[in-house]
């Protein structure tokens, strides 16, 4: 009504409930972003999280409290130790499409096709739904989104069983977990199993799945969740992973973008001693499966599989096309499924206009963009092979989902 907040929340397309600041028509979250209505108020973003807002006057008392400085001072919290390199300082902005010539687009998609055709092993095909899920998907015959998500999950359990990955005496960790479907049904199936599942989201979630294991089975895996962003994970110092030196599996569905590189150098880098210390491994990691998603997301300073791209030519102005382009393997078409939840701001008319005129159809772009997101999972392929035996799988087929690559890695032996 007229005494709530009046900042539209995007997400959920309506006013934000939050009570008004005295004499303003905002709340002292949404305040902070109108510099005018602002003017009589001295909210500013908290230094320690930018999600949400404090006063000015009283920084110093709410440093002391907020609940950013505690998740700091836990010790699996070492800040940006999965970020990569630091970005440059110059104030440079990313290169985006509409902003290069015809003739540049056409030399990097000339780069993308040749390397592909040289340096690309295509993905083999999984087949495959597991059993626990037959009972679940008959219900959700019909309900067109949820059965596809669910057969997702099927396929990506199935994949996991045939490679030895679902097993007792291990410690899974899912990443980008949200509200742990995916490991939900992970316990259902390993329930009478000796297995441990640590969930990792920087989120908070409502109605959480770890909740209705407990509720639906007599028998569960010991499930912990912690609320941190991926970029400031050290699995070394979790002490879950520390307390039962369980075998490590790193699970993950459709982690956006850069998301899915922090996971994979957090389990690369932060199981294993210091350089200089002697010793095993902190944490023996098992394997690691992940299906990659929203590559326009990835960012060239924390994207893992970097050295690779530089082997093959290609620098940061590359990637970042790259990265593009990549969005035209789920965009270019303009086929909402299940899965490609990205937005395509630049398949505007003028922009669909230039490449008919440079004589890229949309099934080319779809080819584009499709080959674009294989060299860069590729190139993480090739990150983990320094430790892991690892591979790209289709994991399902792309009517379900047009991201359906799955990124594979199991111990060497």
């Amino acid at each position: 009504g007229s005494h709530s907040c009046e900042f539209i929340v995007a997400r959920k397309g309506r006013r934000c409930r939050l009570r008004p600041l005295s004499g303003s028509r905002y709340c002292g979250e949404h305040v902070v972003l109108l510099p005018t209505e602002n003017g009589d108020h001295d909210r500013i973003t908290c230094p320690l999280d930018s999600t949400h807002t404090c006063s000015s006057a009283l920084l110093e008392k709410h440093l002391k409290k907020c609940n950013a400085k505690k998740k700091e001072a836990q010790g699996f919290f070492v800040r940006d130790i999965n970020s990569g390199t630091v970005p440059p300082s110059d104030g440079s902005s990313k290169t985006e499409l509409k902003n290069v010539t015809d003739e540049r687009l056409w030399d990097i998609i000339c780069k993308v096709d040749k390397i592909y055709d040289g340096d690309v092993t295509p993905p083999e095909q999984h087949v495959g739904l597991h059993r626990a899920f037959d009972a679940e998907l008959v219900k959700l015959a019909g309900c067109n989104v949820a059965e596809k998500h669910l057969r997702q999950k099927a396929a990506l359990l199935s994949l996991a069983e045939s490679e030895g990955l679902l097993t007792g005496d291990a410690c899974y960790i899912e990443f980008g977990a949200g509200r742990g479907r995916l490991s939900y049904w992970l316990a259902r199936i390993l329930a009478k199993e000796d297995c441990r599942i640590l969930l990792v989201d920087k989120a908070a979630s409502r109605h959480k799945f770890e909740n209705k294991v407990k509720s639906d089975l007599d028998d569960f895996p010991e499930i912990q969740r912690l609320q941190i962003d991926i970029r400031h994970l050290y699995l070394g110092n979790v002490n879950l992973l520390k307390a039962h030196q369980k075998k490590l599996i790193g699970l993950s569905k459709h982690l956006c973008g850069e998301a899915t590189d922090f996971s994979l150098r957090c389990i690369m880098e932060t199981t294993r001693q210091p350089a200089d210390a002697d010793g095993k491994d902190l944490v023996g990691v098992r394997g690691v499966l992940m299906a990659t998603c929203c590559h326009h997301r990835c960012r060239w300073d924390s994207f893992v599989g970097r050295p690779i791209l530089e082997a093959w030519g290609l620098l940061r102005e590359d990637f970042e096309l790259l990265t593009a382009m990549a969005g035209w393997a789920t965009c270019a078409a303009r086929v909402p499924q299940a899965g490609a939840h990205q937005k395509c701001p630049e398949e505007i008319a003028g922009a669909v206009n230039r490449y008919l005129c440079m004589g890229l159809s949309v099934e080319r772009r779809t080819e584009v963009g499709r080959r674009c997101k294989m060299l860069l999972d590729t190139a993480r392929v090739r990150y983990l092979s320094t430790r892991f035996n690892s591979r790209l799988v289709y994991f399902i087929t792309p009517d379900v989902t047009p991201e359906n690559v799955a990124i594979l890695a199991t111990a060497a032996a």
